[in-house]
């Protein structure tokens, strides 16, 4: 089991555009992404003493500072630079493409993978599976697509795109993928989402679904059939409130 996180100074001004008008305030900027990051990193090795975490980031050096803040088994971090393939972003469409194609781009071909969020702070160990185990990992369950507030532009983006509105979501906080998910497909999928203009049934200012990768990855869930296993008990997610991770992860302070 392979663990994969990326950390990075977000453009602001593509997230708003894309429908996450809030970025400025949650985000802040590049020192408090890396602070929250840091901290909700090190419950993580704090909880799992078997896992090492890979941390795809543009700034290791910062990021290794943040991170020898905590008191933690430090030899389980493993930092790689991710300056080039961040630098291929240009005129980016969609903000969250960066995040997908870490996850197809990064997967262990022959490993069972999970993905985190920067902004979990873990409260306990998660199951350890083997690497042919063949069940989704997700956070926690979010909604159904067929009776979602149509403001969103959700229900519109799958109808227009996929041809349904009859799957469920899970948030993807967490993801675990076993091998031979349909990457590919779930990429070309996210595509046809964020093709779909909802500006005129959405009541924000945005032309794009502004989680049109999450919807892809349930999707494709819903599609195969895979059976769906919620994280919820062993982490939580600050997806809001970020500073909540800094102050969860005080205990490991040095």
């Amino acid at each position: 089991m392979k663990v994969i996180a990326l950390t990075y100074n977000y453009d602001l001004s593509i997230l708003a555009k894309n429908g996450r008008f809030w970025a400025k305030d949650v985000y802040r900027d590049k020192d408090y992404i890396l602070e929250y990051s840091a901290a909700s990193y090190a419950t993580f090795i704090d909880k799992n003493a078997e896992l090492e975490l890979n941390i795809f980031t543009d700034d290791i050096m910062s990021m290794k500072a943040k991170m020898c803040k905590y008191n933690i088994d430090q030899d389980r971090v493993v930092y790689i630079d991710y300056n080039d393939r961040l630098a291929k972003y240009i005129d980016l469409d969609f903000s969250l493409r960066v995040t997908f194609e870490h996850i197809m781009e990064n997967q262990f071909p022959d490993e069972y993978t999970i993905k985190i969020d920067n902004d979990m702070i873990f409260i306990d160990k998660l199951p350890i599976v083997g690497k042919d185990y063949k069940d989704v990992m997700v956070w926690k369950y979010e909604h159904y697509v067929a009776t979602a507030n149509p403001l969103w532009g959700e229900r519109k983006a799958c109808e227009v795109a996929i041809g349904s509105t009859d799957f469920h979501v899970y948030n993807m906080g967490l993801m675990g993928l076993p091998k031979g998910f349909p990457l590919e497909e779930a990429h070309e999928t996210m595509n046809k989402l964020v093709a779909v203009d909802i500006s005129d049934v959405t009541d924000l200012d945005t032309k794009t679904w502004h989680v049109c990768d999450q919807t892809a990855w349930n999707w494709i869930f819903h599609k195969y059939k895979y059976k769906v296993v919620e994280t919820y008990p062993y982490v939580k997610h600050h997806f809001v409130e970020k500073g909540l991770c800094i102050n969860d992860a005080k205990y490991l302070l040095k």
